[in-house]
This record gives C-alpha cells, sequence and structure tokens, in this order.
C-alpha cells in the first residue's frame, strides 16, 4: 500500500501547504522541507507552497527560509517533517496546531498527525521525501530540490556511513544523480572551510578531555568561539573531530549558547545514547541525539552516565 497516498489526497484539495521543521536546523530538515516543496510546486503549478526553517549559513546555497504570516499558519496544510515533537517546531505558532501531517524518522515519542508517516529505520527524513517523490504520479522536483534531498541524505547518514544507510538508500542516491544532481559541487561547499574553523579547530582537537572510561568531550564556552571569532553552528559542527579515537566509542561536544542554555552532541559508534540523551530532556537517534541543558552542573551529570553506560559495554 502506497504510505503517502493520504497525504497526496490532502495536498491536491488544499491550495495552500505550509512545510514545518524543528529548530536548530541542520542538513537534512532543512533539505526535507525545501525538496517536498520542491515536489509539490514543480508538480501542482496552482498551489502556493512555503518551507519554514532556520536559516543556517553552511547551507545558505539552497536559499533562505519562506516568509510566513498568521495567515499561512492559519489557511494551509500544515506539513511537519524531519521533527519528532511539536515543542521543537521551528515556530512558536506550530507548538499548538491541533490537524498536522507527519512525516518524521526519529524515534515515535509523540505521535501528533493526523497522518503519521515514521520510519525510524530510514537514515534521513530526506530518504522519506524522495519515497514520496517516487510514489506521487507524474511526480516532478526542481535542481534545487534535488539539491535540498541529497544534502539532506549526505549530512543526515554521515557521508553514508552511519546505521540506516542500505542499498536502497544508494539507489536514491542514483536516482537523485539522473534528475541532474552535481554531488561534488554540494560536497565541495558542505568542505569548505575558513583559516579561523581551521584554527578553532587545533584548539577543540588541543583541549578536548577523556572521562575514566573513555568518554571524550570538549566544552565550548561563549569567550572561546569569540576569541576566534568563530559562529555558533560552526563551533558545533567540530563535533564530528571528536570521533574515530580508539576506545573511545562515544564522544560529546557542548556548546554554551548563553548563560543559561548550554547546547550537547551525543554521538556514539554501535552504543546506543539516545537513552541518556532523553534521561536528561533531549532526545534523537540511537548513535546521534542531541540535548539542551541550563548548567555546568548538568553537563557533569550527563558525563558521569556516559562514563558508566561505556563501562558497562565494555565489560560485557
Amino acid at each position: 500500500m502506497n504510505k503517502y497516498k493520504e497525504i497526496i489526497k490532502e495536498i491536491k484539495k488544499n491550495n495552500k501547504i505550509l512545510i514545518l521543521t524543528h529548530i536548530r536546523a541542520d542538513g537534512d530538515c532543512v533539505g526535507s522541507s525545501i525538496g517536498l516543496r520542491e515536489i509539490i510546486k514543480s508538480t501542482f503549478k496552482d498551489k502556493e507552497v512555503k518551507a519554514l526553517y532556520e536559516n543556517v549559513h553552511y547551507l545558505s546555497y539552497l536559499g533562505k527560509s519562506d516568509k510566513v504570516t498568521d495567515e499561512d499558519f492559519n489557511d494551509s496544510l500544515i506539513i511537519s517533517v524531519d521533527n519528532a515533537s511539536l515543542k521543537r517546531c521551528v515556530d512558536e505558532r506550530g507548538k499548538n496546531l491541533k490537524r498536522v501531517i507527519k512525516i518524521d524518522h526519529h524515534p515515535n515519542i509523540e505521535p501528533f498527525g493526523y497522518i503519521n508517516v515514521v520510519e525510524e529505520e530510514k537514515c534521513a527524513c530526506a530518504e522519506m521525501i524522495i519515497d514520496f517523490y517516487k510514489s506521487l504520479k507524474g511526480a516532478k522536483i526542481s535542481k534545487l530540490g534535488v539539491e535540498a534531498l541529497y544534502t539532506g541524505l549526505v549530512t543526515d547518514s554521515g557521508r553514508f556511513k552511519f546505521p540506516g544507510v542500505t542499498g536502497d538508500t544508494l539507489r536514491k542516491v542514483g536516482m537523485l544523480y539522473d534528475l541532474g544532481l552535481d554531488a561534488n559541487k554540494i560536497l565541495n561547499t558542505l568542505d569548505e572551510t575558513t583559516l579561523k574553523e581551521i584554527r578553532f579547530k587545533g584548539y577543540v582537537l588541543e583541549n578536548l578531555e577523556m572521562t575514566e572510561n573513555g568518554v571524550v568531550f570538549i566544552k565550548i564556552k561563549g569567550e572561546d568561539r569569540e576569541r576566534f571569532e568563530i559562529e555558533f553552528d560552526d563551533a558545533s559542527n567540530m563535533v564530528n573531530s571528536l570521533g574515530n579515537i580508539k576506545g573511545s566509542p562515544i564522544w560529546v561536544l557542548f556548546n554554551e549558547y548563553n548563560s543559561d542554555e548550554i547546547r550537547c552532541r551525543v554521538r556514539s559508534i554501535d552504543i546506543p545514547i539516545n537513552d541518556t540523551a532523553v534521561k536528561f530532556g533531549g532526545g534523537g537517534h540511537a548513535n546521534a541525539s542531541g540535548i539542551v541543558v541550563k548548567s555546568w552542573e548538568v553537563v557533569d551529570n550527563i558525563l558521569k552516565d556516559l562514563d558508566e553506560k561505556l563501562k558497562n559495554f565494555k565489560n560485557d
């Protein structure tokens, strides 16, 4: 059965569609929302479609978010992509919606949609949007939509290294190539760095720490970013620099957003860490989760929890 059949019916019935994402945007939520917007706009020329997401400078090649009004929220079919909870909606106006369609690949802790398509096994929500494209008779997509969907796939899969990547995932990448994808252009853009970022990466590597049982971590404070003139998102993206250290399959980057908000990116290989994220008010995937806390004391408790988890893993 076509799992997107009901969504397609709803799209055909509505002239205005609004696509929402989650806060603290990443490549998948931005790519999925733009990809879905471009599919609907290209296939149904008479429909007004908007995608609302946080503008992230390293994804600026995909363009800025659409401007959305109260009227758009009141009059549009609302589709939420790549978001497990309405509490994490990109816009306050979306947090109390009563009628939303949900397309997501995170654990379904809050099945808020009146139509829910949730596939936790998929490596990215963008992979689901490609399934939607394939299920839509006469579907069309713009070059921007192709680039956006590839961006979602390549970023959320860790360049196709994370769990969830299958042969079907790569066949979808092949389909994007057939639709005109220039992957090298996107990869070169994503890989582009600055001298300031290189120097900050050196600081991160020089100052990383390790718990007793091998959890690697770095604590980044506001003054650290100011000293290197580094954007918050660029500092957070340094989390991948902490991985692949022998004997340390769990690593964490703590990034101070302001005086009472510290954002934590938790990553692992083979060891599920999303239960720890949920315990401290966050969530995410088994090997890639996020948490927002209010104090460095809570950060230390997170490290204790992860250190105990790693100890038990090594002793099994």
